[in-house]
C-alpha cells in the first residue's frame, strides 16, 4: 500500500499519457524512513485546530468494521474570521470536536478496535499532535524538493491484532514548479503522492519524548488524480482485506512498501 493501491488500481489511474518519474532524490528511494521531530504542543495544537475546521475535509480515519474511510469533522465551528487568531478558547473547541467525531465514527467500527476510555483519549491526544504539515515540509526539504506539501491530509489508521493506531499524512509534492497544476491554494497538485506514516501511537513507547525524534515511514508514489482524497480512496484496499495490512502497513510498513513499491505505480503488487 502507498499512494496508489494495486496494479488494476494503477492501471485505471495512469490510463493514457506518459507519465512523469518520480524526483530525483524519491525515484532513488521511493519508501524507507525518515525521521524529523513534533512541534510543541501548543504550537502543535494550533496546527491542528487550523486543518480540522478548514472548509475542506482533511481528516479521516479508516478501521476494520467500517466501510469505507470516513471523515472527521466539527458539527459545529467558529466562524471564518474567528479562524486566524486561534485563540486558547477556538482550539480547545477543536480538541473536543474531534474527540466526540473519533468517538462517534469508532463507535460503528468492529468491536476489535473498541478501545478503553484511557487508551481511546490517548490516541486522541496522540493523533492530534501528529496532524501538522511541520514534518512533511521538513520531508520535503531534506529530499530536496520544493518546500511545499500540497493539499495535506491526515488518515487515522486502526487495524491488526493486536490493534494499533497510526497517521498516514498525504500530500502531493514536486521538485520543479512547472510540476504544479492548479490555480488555487486548495487546487494544487503535481503527478507525486506521498505518505508519512507515524509510529503505533497506542504503544507506550510513543510518548512525549518520542515527538522529539520522531521517525515516519514514506512512500512515494506517481498518481493522476485532481485531489488528494482521491489518492487516499485508491490506497485504501477492500474492507475485506483490511485484516491482510496487519504484518504489512502496520507490523512492518518499510518492508512491505519495500516489496509493493519500486516508484514505478507498473510495479505496485497486488494485495492477495
Amino acid at each position: 500500500m502507498g499512494c496508489g493501491g494495486s496494479k488494476a488500481v494503477a492501471s485505471q489511474v495512469h490510463a493514457g499519457g506518459k507519465k512523469e518519474p518520480l524526483p530525483t532524490a524519491l525515484k532513488a528511494a521511493p519508501t524507507g524512513r525518515f525521521q524529523s521531530s513534533l512541534p510543541p504542543l501548543a504550537e502543535g495544537r494550533r496546527d491542528f485546530a487550523r486543518i480540522f475546521f478548514a472548509s475542506e475535509r482533511k481528516i479521516f480515519v479508516v478501521a476494520k468494521g467500517l466501510p469505507s474511510i470516513r471523515p472527521i469533522q466539527p458539527t459545529t465551528g467558529p466562524s471564518s474570521a474567528h479562524i486566524g487568531d486561534m485563540s486558547d478558547v477556538v482550539v480547545e473547541r477543536a480538541v473536543a470536536l474531534f474527540g466526540e467525531s473519533l468517538k462517534s465514527q469508532l463507535s460503528q467500527a468492529s468491536d476489535k478496535v473498541r478501545l478503553e476510555a484511557t487508551l481511546l483519549q490517548q490516541l486522541i491526544d496522540r493523533a492530534i499532535a501528529c496532524m501538522t504539515v511541520n514534518v512533511a515540509l521538513d520531508f520535503a526539504t531534506q529530499m530536496k524538493l520544493l518546500p511545499m506539501f500540497m493539499q495535506p491530509a491526515f488518515l487515522i489508521v486502526l487495524l491488526g491484532e493486536p490493534l494499533e493506531a497510526r497517521a498516514a499524512t498525504y500530500g502531493f509534492v514536486a521538485e520543479k514548479p512547472t510540476q504544479i497544476q492548479g490555480d488555487r491554494p486548495e487546487s494544487k497538485r503535481t503527478p507525486f503522492c506521498v505518505r508519512l506514516l507515524s509510529p503505533d501511537l497506542l504503544s507506550n513507547s510513543c510518548d512525549e519524548d518520542a515527538g522529539k525524534k520522531w521517525e515516519v515511514d514514506y512512500s512515494a508514489t506517481e498518481v493522476s488524480t485532481a485531489s488528494i482524497s482521491q489518492a487516499i480512496e485508491l490506497d485504501m484496499p477492500k474492507e475485506e482485506k483490511l485484516s491482510m495490512l496487519t504484518g504489512g502497513m502496520l507490523c512492518d510498513s518499510r518492508a512491505s512498501l519495500a516489496a509493493g513499491s519500486s516508484g514505478s505505480s507498473s510495479e505496485l503488487s497486488e494485495i492477495p
